[in-house]
């Protein structure tokens, strides 16, 4: 869990810092080719997670989704094969090359990077020698239909959030349940761990409000067109259309849902008054300079780039001094501040749940939860459509959960990652559980492959899906997997990808130079990993001690 805080507290600060300086980061037209980029690589870094858990790696994953997208349109519009046949050739592709994976490293004992590696050179080789290294494509022929999987809007966020919100209330109203069938509510400090599934509950319906508001003003379900055709059966296509009033509603209630920030700071207060709060004084005052210094440093990013010379152009824009001068600083006061409030924050919350404990945490969830309310009303996003490949990544990542967590094989993966000998000796048929690994990770690949395709609508088979496989590792591992196996979790790999796709796009806005982009990202997953280990090693010495 501290991971997965972790991770995400990092994709908060690379989003709020990039807004303040280039309020075209929050345009919808942004944070959908956003999401839409992040499902992507959060696909094939879920299937790429699976062989990392087991302490194995797949450097293949690029050359896979550039076979998967040369093979599937030649399917399609040079040989005339229907959906369902192109699409299941496709995938038995990638599972064929899964268990050739898995075969290779369980019966032969080979090393995983050698057997990936000469996969990466194979697959490139095939993919162009298949398409005599011609540009491949399904033209405008299914626009309104297959294509609709990658650059198709479904729904909108609002939509999601209803659902979120259901989801919350029931799950929580369940926990409220059982804490009152289990705890004695006459005991003094019990009640504080019923007031955790209290608030989600008060949470989850003001999420359900929120999304619920913009069909409020009524709507329209229109179905028309073929999304799909399997054989006899046609799948129609359909849209929703929303009154025009209720477009503003989301973002209006989220304003009004952040007040509940004023409520949650003074329950949190109540908590903390009677138990010697003095060490949160020096967190509270911290907090206030670091928003005072990011209010200074959002003042300075609406300042020309000739005022900081007094409206003087002493030297040219190109030299360290001029133009680039005041942008790098503006960039780095942003981001410092930023990073010195979040610090804070983070120092506050902590002090006061080890001064509260248990009954710091439903205020602390309750006030954090509304000022992120607060901070997206700030946004487009309740009128932002969510694109296909979202929804895609959703319906993956909650099984791939359920199968890692919930499953005995999941179990088994986890087990492996540890320690191989031991699972072994413990009965597990480990040879079956890293062919399992591959396989999925492969048909992830197979799937990312689909996806990538039909998005681009134009395949280069020489380099559609270049270092795809290293942006999918570093997913993983930004998102908690540890490279020696045994750990991590699907969560993670999702924001873990966010990451990566926020980062690239941040790059751009706020006027980094390109050339930089890679040296940027590999920092930024050096200095995370860095920090991860640097935790573990605190966290060990404190046990020990």
């Amino acid at each position: 869990m501290n991971k997965i805080l972790g991770i995400l507290l990092l994709l908060v600060f690379v989003c709020v810092g990039t807004t303040l300086l280039n309020d075209a980061f929050v345009e919808s037209f942004n944070m959908q080719n956003i999401v839409r980029y992040s499902a992507f690589y959060g696909i094939i870094g879920i299937g790429v997670a699976m062989v990392i858990i087991t302490g194995g790696i797949d450097l293949s994953i690029g050359s896979v989704i550039g076979l998967v997208g040369c093979v599937l349109p030649m399917l399609l519009v040079d040989n005339g094969w229907s959906v369902p046949a192109s699409l299941a050739a496709v995938m038995l592709l990638a599972l064929i090359i899964g268990l050739t994976h898995g075969l290779l490293i369980t019966k032969m004992r080979l090393q995983p990077f050698i057997v990936t590696l000469c996969g990466l050179l194979v697959y490139r080789g095939l993919a162009r020698w298949i398409t005599s290294d011609q540009t491949k494509g399904f033209g405008s022929e299914f626009n309104d239909s297959l294509r609709l999987l990658a650059i198709g809007k479904p729904c909108s966020v609002a939509f999601l959030t209803l659902l979120a919100g259901i989801g919350v209330t029931l799950g929580s109203g369940w926990q409220l349940m059982r804490s009152r069938r289990t705890i004695d509510v006459t005991t003094e400090g019990s009640t504080a761990r019923w007031h955790l599934p209290t608030v989600g509950i008060i949470l989850g319906l003001l999420l359900i409000v929120i999304g619920g508001s913009r069909f409020a003003h009524g709507y329209e379900i229109n179905a028309g067109g073929t999304l799909v055709s399997l054989g006899s059966i046609d799948i129609p296509g359909w849209s929703t259309r929303v009154h025009p009033d209720g477009v503003e509603l989301p973002r209006q209630f989220m304003l009004w849902a952040g007040l509940g920030v004023i409520p949650g700071v003074l329950w949190l207060m109540v908590v903390l008054g009677g138990r010697n709060p003095r060490s949160i004084v020096l967190p509270l005052v911290l907090v206030g300079v670091a928003a005072g210094l990011v209010w200074g440093a959002t003042w300075l990013v609406d300042r020309p780039d000739d005022w900081f010379w007094k409206g003087k152009k002493l030297v040219d824009d190109t030299s360290w001094w001029g133009g680039n001068w005041a942008r790098t600083w503006r960039i780095v006061a942003v981001f410092s501040s930023l990073g010195l409030l979040m610090a804070s924050l983070a120092w506050l919350g902590q002090q006061a749940v080890r001064i509260a404990g248990t009954a710091a945490t439903a205020p602390l969830l309750l006030t954090t939860s509304c000022a992120i309310l607060w901070l997206l009303s700030q946004t487009p996003l309740g009128e932002t459509l969510v694109p296909a490949p979202f929804i895609v990544l959703m319906l993956m990542a909650f099984a791939a959960s359920i199968f890692l967590n919930q499953t005995i094989y999941g179990r088994y993966l986890l087990a492996l990652g540890n320690n191989e000998e031991a699972a072994r000796f413990s009965g597990i048929n480990t040879d079956r559980m890293i062919l399992l690994a591959y396989v999925l990770c492969s048909l992830a690949a197979g799937l990312g492959g689909i996806l990538f395709a039909l998005d681009t609508n134009s395949i280069q088979p020489a380099s559609h899906g270049n270092f795809y496989e290293l942006y999918a590792i570093a997913a993983a591992v930004l998102g908690g997997c540890s490279l020696r196996g045994g750990e991590g979790t699907i969560l993670g790999v999702v924001i873990g990808a966010a990451v990566m796709r926020v980062l690239y796009n941040s790059i751009n806005l706020i006027g980094i130079p390109s050339q930089l982009e890679f040296a940027i990202i590999g920092l930024v997953i050096l200095l995370g990993v860095v920090a991860d280990e640097m935790v573990k090693r605190i966290a060990s010495r404190q046990q020990s001690s």
